[in-house]
């Protein structure tokens, strides 16, 4: 006969695992799809079996649900109206990603175990970056040779290196602990030259968008001086690396010339098909219909979210992105403002007189970072289908989810979470 504590030691057991498979998780963030894919799994699967666990905890409700579901509604009816319907099914499934931020958010209700996270994420972080160097450095270390890393494309690594960047940097100006601003400066000094090894222009602005969201928020006057530092750096860099970035206002530029090509290709369909767009199928035919006669065509996707987005989803796919998105932001930066500036009101739980306590500032790093994050990975967004890199996807949704967590360690949550 069992006794009495066996289910409370199974139950136990599950927490335990499902939080060592969100370190897990965090790990995998800055490498290939399949470790990642393999740490979603399992995270996902033993976290559902934690909160499915009679009396167990539940997933932490955010702000991203009902916007998510509505994201979903759109991909579902831009299916079926779509003009191959079986061809777009597939791609609805991408959707779920979204759960990772309310899965973040319930691991990350333990500052301890969301600490413990972005430490084995910065080591990993590390070591990933360490690798994409020594590639890059025995593929010549120099264009059109470029920084791959373990995702094997040079966009996609320059969007995992700009979300790095930008976190790395959130926690060098607001972490307050001598050891995270170590660790985020000599992550830093190898992310840094990985990023422009990349070649990746739409990186170069979106990381640096989100510093300046970061130097906006805290360190206006510093603004002034980081694009001072930014046209310095572009004048003594290697010809190489400044002719990439001055291509960028060249309209003769062949990438220039060839994202116009596509854009206008993506505009045609959204004028053909304004409502629901064509589907989410791969795009290749279509572009090759809409391009200018007698240009080959290698494209499947139309290198932009809105113009994608638009083309695909028609008005009600942008009436859906643009609700998810502030669904995004509001869960990524719930207080930010007021804790940034030192305004906190009363916390009806504190008791008589009790005010809401001072925020941590390593949980205000994180939503420092996931904030800048979310507007640096929107505007490259102008430049790339970067919302359909699963790579970039997975850690943008984790850090929003582990930002919500950090903004109730003060208020919201219970002092020792099931999950710890």
């Amino acid at each position: 006969m069992p006794s009495i504590r066996e289910p409370g030691a199974a139950a136990q057991f599950l927490s335990r695992a499902a939080s060592l498979s969100f370190l897990l998780l965090a790990a995998a963030l800055p490498w290939s799809i399949a470790p990642m894919s393999i740490a979603v799994g399992i995270c996902g699967a033993l976290t559902l079996a934690v909160w499915w666990r009679p009396g167990g905890p539940r997933w932490v409700r955010t702000p991203i649900d009902l916007p998510a579901l509505g994201w979903v509604a759109a991909l579902g009816i831009a299916t079926v109206a779509g003009q191959d319907p079986s061809g777009s099914a597939g791609r609805i499934s991408k959707a779920l990603l979204l759960a990772l931020v309310p899965l973040a958010a319930f691991h990350a209700r333990d500052p301890k175990l969301a600490r413990r996270a972005t430490a084995v994420l910065l080591v990993s972080a590390a070591v990933a970056t360490i690798y994409a160097l020594t590639r890059f450095a025995a593929e010549g270390g120099i264009f059109p040779a470029r920084v791959r890393g373990a995702a094997g494309h040079a966009l996609t690594y320059g969007g995992q290196a700009m979300l790095l960047a930008t976190l790395a940097t959130a926690m060098l100006f607001r972490s307050r602990d001598r050891r995270w601003m170590i660790a985020s400066a000599a992550l830093l000094t190898l992310v840094a030259p990985a990023l422009l090894g990349s070649f990746t222009r739409s990186a170069w602005v979106g990381t640096l968008v989100a510093v300046g969201v970061i130097l906006t928020l805290t360190r206006a006057r510093l603004v002034a001086a980081l694009a001072g530092i930014v046209m310095i750096v572009i004048l003594v860099l290697p010809s190489g690396y400044r002719d990439r970035a001055m291509s960028a206002f060249d309209p003769g530029s062949p990438w220039n010339v060839e994202r116009l090509r596509i854009w206008t290709a993506g505009w045609r369909m959204f004028q053909d098909h304004p409502v629901t767009g064509v589907g989410l199928q791969d795009l290749h035919p279509l572009i090759e219909r809409y391009y200018p006669p007698g240009v080959e065509v290698s494209h499947g996707h139309l290198h932009s979210i809105y113009v994608q987005v638009a083309a695909t989803m028609g008005i009600v796919g942008l009436a859906a992105f643009a609700w998810l998105v502030v669904g995004l932001f509001r869960a990524a930066g719930r207080g930010l403002k007021a804790d940034l500036h030192g305004v906190r009101g009363a916390d009806p739980r504190a008791g008589p007189g009790g005010g809401v306590p001072a925020p941590d500032p390593f949980g205000l790093a994180l939503r420092l970072a996931a904030v800048s994050a979310l507007a640096g990975f929107l505007v490259a967004g102008l430049f790339e289908w970067n919302f359909g890199d699963e790579e970039l996807l997975d850690f943008l949704f984790t850090l929003v989810g582990m930002a919500f967590a950090a903004s109730g360690w003060s208020r919201m949550w219970p002092a020792e979470p099931p999950s710890s």
